[in-house]
């Protein structure tokens, strides 16, 4: 990637807090959007991996502003890139919730889910574990404002269910159960003893060291290549801690969160917020 594309996107790039000026927010992401339009319309880029990073981002940027309409034309744009090169691409297109979320509620849920079955069906044999399990994460991800065909969460809870037998064996194996167990907690009761423990668990990862690389938002790299350690602790962790909050069990929570943070996870606002 042209050093001067990454610059400008950096500068461009909204990231954290999307709530705070929201104007001024909004013009950026259209900036944002039609610098990597030119990108792609001048043929400054021609790499198949860096026009996937145009693409993709164009599309995120798309659903941050809820435009589902023009997230889904350059979706298909994006799908058609993929399958001019190499099935195995396919999960680059579900593997972010924002996406398929405004998507769904703009009317475009069958086009969604459309890829995501192709990528799944034509992925059988996968091992980018980290796209296939970001994908099936978007998947399977409940919204308590959409409603969620009986039909497509059982296809996305198997999936996943499939996705965790294959990589039992993997370094990332608690974390992807964490993952599952905290999405599905949102429209199944079960006992979360094991959540609780495997919760646990990654309380050592908080003392490993913060890694970085020098991936941007949207890169195939960055996608296929796991988190760290740490990352893994805190992203799976907080996960833990809301299904307990979304269950109703708000004490369990809290005392997770409490330990977690004598340990080391970073402070949460928005969990602070609902434990109140």
């Amino acid at each position: 990637m042209d050093e001067q594309i990454k610059k400008h996107f950096i500068e461009l790039k909204v990231t954290g807090q999307r709530f705070a000026k929201t104007s001024e927010v909004r013009e950026k992401d259209l900036q944002l959007i039609d610098y990597l339009k030119s990108v792609v319309d001048n043929n400054i880029v021609t790499e198949f991996e860096d026009l996937g990073f145009c693409y993709w981002n164009i599309s995120d940027n798309y659903a941050l502003i809820k435009d589902g309409y023009a997230l889904m034309c350059n979706h298909q744009t994006f799908y058609e890139h993929i399958k001019s090169e190499n099935c195995r691409y396919l999960y680059w297109l579900v593997c972010d919730a924002s996406q398929r979320l405004t998507l769904e509620k703009t009317g475009y849920s069958e086009f969604w889910w459309a890829l995501y079955q192709e990528a799944t069906e034509q992925n059988l044999s996968y091992d980018n574990y980290f796209i296939e399990f970001a994908a099936h994460r978007a998947a399977l991800y409940k919204n308590s404002i959409l409603s969620h065909t009986p039909y497509n969460l059982e296809y996305a809870k198997s999936n996943f269910e499939k996705f965790i037998q294959k990589t039992k064996y993997t370094p990332e194996y608690q974390f992807y159960r964490v993952i599952y167990l905290s999405l599905i907690s949102r429209f199944s009761s079960f006992d979360k003893t094991e959540l609780k423990n495997l919760c646990e668990n990654l309380f050592n990862g908080l003392s490993y060291p913060e890694t970085t690389n020098d991936f941007l938002i949207g890169e195939w790299r960055n996608f296929i290549t796991p988190f760290d350690i740490h990352k893994q602790s805190v992203v799976g962790i907080n996960s833990a801690i809301n299904a307990f909050i979304y269950s109703g069990e708000l004490q369990a929570a809290k005392d997770i969160y409490i330990n977690a943070r004598k340990i080391g996870l970073p402070k949460n606002h928005y969990i602070e917020t609902r434990l109140k």
